[in-house]
């Protein structure tokens, strides 16, 4: 009968060493693929639900750029003669039905010292200028209000004509706002649209960022 060579422990240990070295680089370049799939899976995963779900602020507004902050009302190095051009062709690029009407909104708020942006600033968070608006519960057309005014669980006011909610807004601006030392658009945002202070939705953001595109002379997607 034939023995056969028995393996000594060094040589025993030897392979198992030499066996373990090979093993360990395997397994932690697999260890560390399969970390960074499930790291990518899951920041895909994130992006897509925070895309998915991620609520927008009050009205239809997406900002380009960061809103800007602090917009001081009647502020501005626009010269009155340039003003309607710019507010017409700015509300000609978002479709809106107001563009007959830049002529009476500038009008209107130097009548009643508005800044000249403001009343177009708010009908582009409340309704994207006049194109998304509550149906009148009476008639079933148009509301002809574009800026929210009075629209809340109670009810919703509409005007008759774009005419009377231009007036009714830029007066009601004056008295309940302006003349009640409501002199900033963050001051403004805590009478005009509470349920979006408490909502955090950035009210005032949306407010400044549609002033400053117009103080520059930005359409949409420009």
């Amino acid at each position: 009968m034939k023995f056969l060579p028995r393996k000594s422990p060094k040589g025993d240990r030897s392979v198992r060493t030499a066996t373990v070295l090979i093993a360990l680089p395997l397994l932690f370049f697999a260890s560390s693929s399969l970390g960074l799939l499930f790291s990518t899976s899951s920041l895909l995963v994130t992006s897509s639900a925070e895309e998915t779900i991620r609520p927008t602020t009050t009205g239809p507004t997406i900002f380009g750029s960061i809103p800007p902050a602090g917009i001081v009302l009647g502020e501005s190095a626009v010269p009155a003669e340039a003003r309607l051009a710019i507010l017409r062709s700015f509300l000609a690029s978002y479709h809106s039905p107001l563009v007959p009407y830049a002529e009476l909104i500038l009008e209107t708020s130097e009548r009643y010292g508005l800044d000249w942006r403001l009343l177009t600033a708010i009908a582009g968070n409340e309704s994207l200028f006049g194109r998304v608006m509550p149906v009148n519960p009476l008639t079933g057309g148009n509301c002809y209000n574009a800026w929210g005014w009075g629209i809340h669980s109670r009810g919703t006011l509409c005007f008759s004509s774009w005419e009377e909610g231009i007036e009714t807004v830029a007066r009601g601006l004056k008295k309940d706002y302006l003349d009640q030392g409501l002199r900033t658009v963050e001051q403004i945002m805590l009478k005009y649209a509470p349920v979006s202070v408490a909502n955090g939705s950035g009210w005032d953001n949306s407010i400044n960022f549609f002033m400053e595109r117009l103080e520059r002379a930005q359409n949409y997607r420009q």
